[in-house]
């Protein structure tokens, strides 16, 4: 599984869902990216008003599955542990745009 985190500055909870995020991945092992967009980043005009954003996306998924706010980190954590199990891994990676 993929895991991505859409953030923006500003964007409290977007840190916490990273920090979150990062606990969860060496706990399942998935491939997790956070992406802050900028000011002119045409998804940032797209997500308005749902930050953060999270996107996973399975081996065997042709889109990804998408969170947005309103979301809890209880229900981040439920969903990425439900999806998870569902699916099968990718590669590891963490990076930080």
């Amino acid at each position: 599984m993929r895991v991505l985190l859409y953030s923006k500055t500003d964007c409290g909870l977007c840190d916490a869902f990273h920090f979150e995020l990062l606990d969860l991945q060496s706990e399942l092992g998935f491939a997790y990216e956070k992406r802050h967009l900028h000011p002119g980043d045409p998804q940032l005009a797209e997500f308005a008003g749902q930050f953060p954003v999270v996107d996973m996306q399975t081996a065997d998924s042709a889109e990804p599955i998408r969170l947005t706010s309103p979301t809890s980190q209880r229900q981040l954590r439920a969903r990425i542990r439900e999806v998870a199990a569902a699916a099968p891994a990718f590669a590891t990676s963490t990076q930080d745009s």
